[in-house]
Parts: C-alpha cells; structure tokens; sequence
C-alpha cells in the first residue's frame, strides 16, 4: 500500500493534470481558423508522393481503400461519353440497332468478366504493370510497359475528343476540339497529380452527372430513335460487320486490364477477391451496357432525320446528343456541359496509370517523381489528342483494334502463368522480388509469346488502313477477326516457350 499512497503520487498526478491543461491550451491555439489555409495543408498532406513500389500491409492501414471504391471508380470512369460514343460505331457499320443491342449485351457481359478478374491482382500490393514481371520477366516487362503507355496514351485522346466533341457542338463550332481536350485534360492532371485518395473521394460521386444526362437524354431523345432504321447487310457482310464490331466492344472493355489492380493496392490485405471480383464488374458492365445501348439508339436518329445526320457528321456523337436534348431548353444545355465533362473521370485511370507503367522502365525510372510522369503523360495525350481529332472516326476504329490485340497477349501471358505455372496459389510468387532481376525470368517465354500473338492478328486484323490476308474473306471489305486468332497464337505458344525457359534458366 505503501508504494501507491507516498508523497510523489499527487505531485505527479497533479503534473499530469497541468499537461492535460496546457495540452489542451495548445491545442486550441493551433486548432485551423475559417480561411487559415489548412484546407490547402490538408490538402496537400494527402497528396500522393509515392510510385511503383509494392503497398505493404502497414501502409494500408492509413488511406485505406474499401471495396465499394472499386465499384463507385468504374462507374465514373464508363459512365462517359465515350462509351456513348463506341456503342455509335455498329450503327456507322450497317448494323441495326437490334444486332448492336444484342453484341453490346452478350460481348460486355462476358469481357467485363476479364478486367474484374485482373481487379484482385492488387490485393498484392503491386500494380499490374509490375505484376507482369512475374509472367513477362524482368527485361520481357519492358513490352507492357511500352505498350501499357501506348494504350493510356491512346485512350487518353479517344476519350479526350468524345468529351471535346460534346462542347464543340454545345458552343455551335466556337469552341474547338483542340481546346475542349486542353479543358478535359488538363482537369484530369490535376487530380491525378493529387493521387488515388483523392481520386477515390471524388469517383464516389463523379458518376452521378452523367447518369443524369442519360437519362433525361433518353427520355427526350427516344421519339426520334428508330429501331429498324439502319438494315443489317444479309449473308458474309452482315456478318463481316458484326465481327468487327464484336471486336470494338470488346477491346473497349478489357482496355481496363493492364490498370484496373492498380486502384486496389490500398485495401487491406484480406479483403475477399471475390467481393473485388463483383464491385470491379458491376462499376465496368452496368455504365458500360447501359450507355452504349444509348449511343446506338442514338446513331439511329441520323439515319431517320437530315438533321440529326449533318449534326453527327459535323460534331460526332456531340452533335445528336445535343438535338436529343434541345427539348430541355437550357437544362439540357447544362446537361451537355456534364456529358462534356464526363470524359474527365474516363481518362483519369489513364493518365494516374500511365505514370505507374513508366515508372517501371527500371530503377531510374522509379526515382523520377510520379507528378513529372503525370505530367508527361498529360502533356502527351494533349498533342495525340489535338492531332487525332482530325481523323476520329477512323482512329476510334483502328486504335480499339490494334489495343484489343495487345491486351489480350497481356491477359494470356499473365493469366496462364498464373493458372499452369503458378498452380493459382498466390503463395507461389515471392512479392519481395518484385524489383530483383536475379530472382525473376528474363522473359523470353512472354516474348516469343508476343510475337506469335501480333503474327495472328496480322493475319486478322481489319482496320481503315489495313486488311489482313484471313480478314479479307470474309464478306467485302473483310472482317476483323485478329483478335481471336491473337488469342490463339498466344495461347499455345507461351505454354511451351515458358516450360522451356523454366528448364533452361534454373526455374525462374
């Protein structure tokens, strides 16, 4: 008793109660005024600093990512008008709007399935441009990279000059479309530039506007959609125009492959993959189905109405969109300001991303600042973006091909070392040697694999410029069938070529 009752017991309770005092009196004096500037401070203390290198499960315990996330980010990054815009092509294809619902439904419903798959591989801590170091190898990595930083760069200006198109038509002409993509991209660097915290916070509710729009859009627009309109082409070319649109809505949506873990790394290490699996899909296929029906709804008025047609050849999507909602007067004036916008939350997985994949050139590329690639990368898709929109229509077309077939050489690679080689045991990769060329292959498997996967869509592919050999048999101007014969190709090349490079290059 005597040790808890001596003398120095109140003096040091008493000390502790004038700590608590002063504390206090501290506390207070410091606390933020209104206007102080500690919004700005907060601000910037959330800005994200880091790059490439692997989440540990002690640094998700602060700005933690939750798994409804996944689902609010794609919703805002599909509910745009360039998913308006790819479900417009089958109707410039000759195909009916009922053939282009049916594609849209059935085709995104099974490839949102690939993207929400890759979702999980963050759950690692790596983005999926460092995780194909597992599968592609160190030095084989490097063809990710560069093609990962095409590809961001390429839907960075498709998206860019949808969202531009929308204010060109809104402003009859006097805003360019060069200056629409400067106002869309130049927003997307600044919140990329804040990093993924920040871009979670707003994704949250960045979705909501251009729900709207297309909701009201299809309320005041459907008395000028036609359903029988536009005749699908009977026989070869019906079905010449089908594969290649099946093609197009597909490489829309596994585009998001080489990124979508790249927004998990953050969730704690047991979050259910299968939770990720469903909240990644349902952010991808709802907005992505919903709002390319519309599009195609939409193209349909240009083949019923003079107007609607010279609108859509002078504006693009922009110029229907903006006929279909004159019924509400300057409400749908504001409305297309929001479609305009909604490219904004379409391109910023693209250009935060694109920063990510450089990064992964090697150790010096790790060591420059994330925000000088980001606005790099800005920079970049800035001047694609000006340029492209000269020549969109056939852009769009080919740019979604020639990236389908890339993607689906990543996906095949990635997914069959995983499956064959990897015996799908998360286990089975060392995640601490992510950055250790000694302890991962050189890639020559995923290489070779690489290769035999382009020679297959050469063989397929159908684009404005190009029609390859096994294309062009197919009705008469040929269909686009690359992207399965990249799928073959790939497929059973990489298997043999990665058995061989285990036996020869100690296991690795």
């Amino acid at each position: 008793m005597d040790k808890y009752t001596s003398d120095k017991a109140p003096a040091s309770k008493a000390r502790s109660c004038d700590d608590i005092i002063e504390d206090s009196i501290e506390e207070k004096a410091l606390r933020p005024k209104p206007f102080s500037g500690s919004w700005l401070r907060s601000i910037l203390l959330t800005v994200e600093t880091r790059g490439i290198q692997r989440v540990t499960e002690e640094e998700r315990k602060q700005n933690t990512s939750k798994v409804w996330n996944a689902c609010t980010f794609w919703l805002s990054a599909n509910m745009a008008v360039a998913t308006l815009n790819v479900g417009s092509v089958g109707g410039a294809m000759g195909l009916s709007f009922w053939d282009c619902f049916v594609i849209i439904l059935v085709v995104n419903l099974v490839s949102c399935m690939i993207p929400a798959w890759t979702a999980g591989f963050g759950l690692t801590g790596l983005r999926m441009t460092s995780f194909s170091r597992y599968s592609f190898g160190y030095w084989g990595n490097l063809l990710v990279v560069i093609f990962s930083m095409v590809s961001t760069t390429g839907w960075n200006a498709v998206n860019s000059i949808s969202g531009a198109s929308v204010l060109n038509a809104l402003s009859d002409g006097k805003c360019p479309t060069w200056l629409g993509v400067v106002i869309i991209c130049t927003t997307v660097w600044v919140i990329c530039a804040l990093g993924i915290h920040w871009i979670h916070q707003l994704d949250a509710y960045l979705w909501i506007p251009p729900f709207v729009v297309w909701c009201v859009t299809a309320g005041c627009g459907a008395s000028h959609f036609s359903g029988n309109a536009i005749k699908t082409p009977s026989g070869a070319n019906g079905a010449a125009s089908a594969l290649s649109f099946v093609a197009v809505i597909f490489s829309f949506a596994v585009s998001w492959i080489n990124c979508a873990a790249d927004y998990n790394v953050r969730m704690p290490v047991n979050t259910s993959r299968a939770q990720i699996f469903i909240a990644t899909y349902v952010g991808i296929a709802v907005p992505t189905i919903l709002v390319q029906i519309l599009g195609a709804a939409l193209y349909t008025g240009t083949a019923v109405n003079p107007e609607w047609k010279l609108a859509f050849k002078e504006s693009g999507i922009g110029g229907p969109l903006k006929l279909a909602l004159e019924p509400a007067g300057g409400f749908g004036k504001f409305l297309l300001v929001l479609a305009g916008l909604s490219a904004i939350p379409n391109n910023i997985p693209n250009n935060y991303s694109f920063a990510m994949h450089a990064q992964n050139f090697g150790p010096w590329a790790a060591r420059i600042p994330r925000i000088v690639l980001v606005t790099f990368g800005f920079v970049v898709a800035i001047i694609v973006g000006a340029c492209a929109a000269e020549f969109f229509d056939d852009t769009l077309q080919t740019f979604l091909s020639i990236i389908g077939y890339w993607t689906i050489i990543h996906l095949v690679v990635v997914a069959e070392e995983h499956i064959i080689f990897r015996f799908r045991r998360w286990s089975n990769y060392d995640l601490e040697s992510w950055d250790k060329p000694a302890l991962l292959p050189f890639g020559w498997a995923a290489i070779g694999a690489f290769g035999f996967g382009f020679l297959g869509a050469a063989l397929g592919m159908k684009t404005a410029w190009y029609t390859a050999p096994i294309a062009a048999l197919i009705g008469t101007k040929g269909a686009n069938i690359g992207h399965e014969l990249t799928f073959a190709f790939s497929a059973l090349a990489f298997p043999v070529f990665r058995y061989m490079e285990k036996r020869y290059n100690g296991g690795k």
